[in-house]
């Protein structure tokens, strides 16, 4: 993909002007890329001593994210003519002062009234008051993230306070999607065709697992949330199918490291002995596409004829299904016992 440089002096036309100075950072690189087909491309900016200024080719209001060589995302909006001003410091990236007269002033309202709070009260309070706003999008993103599977369903009812507009946005017709195959997950969704690198720079799809239920759980050396589920409800559970000899299960993670050395270290750190496999693409990864992934931690689980049976599984119903998984797989053995007995 060919990536094309603007020079600075050049007018800002109906360009998105983004520019300020992220402490810390030195010399480096920023990539921006879209949520959806409204920003369907990948930018760069190039920061020198801390500062930054790029004119972003923008058609309308586009939700994107800003990506730094760590893999943290912060969200960022374009508009044509635009002028998008960013401060901060690389201690703390998460928390940059991103200003313009639009939407990322509404998104820093927000964050600042409610300080970060993304409690279903606060996003429905913002949708109501901005119908028009694509930040509601991001905003009812960034709660899926943080709630349990079960007050997920809850934001159902908040897509039908978006104006007629936003209603036919991508984003609004993914979201509902997405909704709509948690609700029917056990209806059973075919999985595409997919293949991701190990450790060992093997090849790993769907077919490596093939006839056996399995779980594949997305994490990042990054995402301090996802390790501690790698440690807390993976890395048991791991255990007890190496334990059970468990033949009907496999387990796979996927990480959404970009650097590959930082994914390995956390790998041997945390002694993640299921198989492990990234790109090193970060949000870019092709199986995120694929399953929908928006937030981490995440989880899916496909059944042996390989439709997604579920996704973000708690640990609760994890166990439950191990119990269920092993008694079918002793019924199997006793069954097959009693068939050779009668040979």
């Amino acid at each position: 993909m060919a990536l094309i440089f603007i020079a600075c002096g050049e007018e800002q036309g109906n360009r998105a002007r983004v520019e300020g100075t992220i402490k810390g950072l030195g010399n480096d690189t920023i990539i921006i890329y879209g949520t959806d087909q409204m920003f369907d491309k990948v930018d760069t900016i190039i920061v020198k001593k801390d500062k930054f200024k790029r004119f972003i080719p923008v058609d309308t209001v586009a939700q994107t994210w800003m990506m730094f060589k760590d893999g943290l995302r912060v969200p960022l909006f374009l508009a044509k003519r635009s002028q998008i001003k960013i401060k901060g410091d690389t201690a703390s990236l998460a928390n940059l002062q991103i200003e313009d007269k639009a939407e990322n002033h509404l998104l820093g309202q927000f964050l600042q009234e409610y300080d970060s709070a993304f409690t279903i009260a606060a996003v429905d309070t913002f949708i109501t008051h901005h119908p028009d706003s694509p930040v509601g999008f991001y905003l009812i993103n960034k709660y899926l993230m943080e709630v349990e599977p079960e007050h997920r369903r809850d934001v159902k009812p908040l897509l039908d306070k978006f104006d007629e507009d936003l209603k036919r946005h991508p984003q609004y017709i993914n979201l509902s999607q997405e909704l709509t195959n948690e609700i029917k997950a056990d209806t059973g969704l075919q999985v595409p065709y997919f293949r991701v690198r190990n450790l060992e720079n093997r090849w790993v799809s769907r077919t490596d697992f093939n006839k056996k239920w399995l779980l594949i759980n997305f994490w990042a050396s990054w995402n301090e949330t996802s390790k501690q589920q790698n440690r807390t409800i993976y890395k048991p559970l791991y255990k007890e199918i190496e334990k059970e000899k468990l033949e009907n299960i496999g387990m796979l993670g996927l990480s959404l490291d970009v650097d590959k050395k930082q994914w390995r270290n956390a790998v041997d750190k945390d002694t993640l002995a299921w198989e492990q496999v990234c790109d090193t693409k970060g949000w870019l990864t092709e199986t995120v596409e694929i399953f929908n992934i928006r937030y981490l931690p995440a989880n899916v689980l496909i059944s042996p004829d390989g439709k997604i049976k579920a996704y973000n599984v708690t640990k609760e119903q994890l166990e439950e299904k191990l119990k269920e998984l092993k008694e079918l797989q002793e019924q199997e053995k006793k069954e097959k016992k009693n068939n050779n007995k009668k040979k």
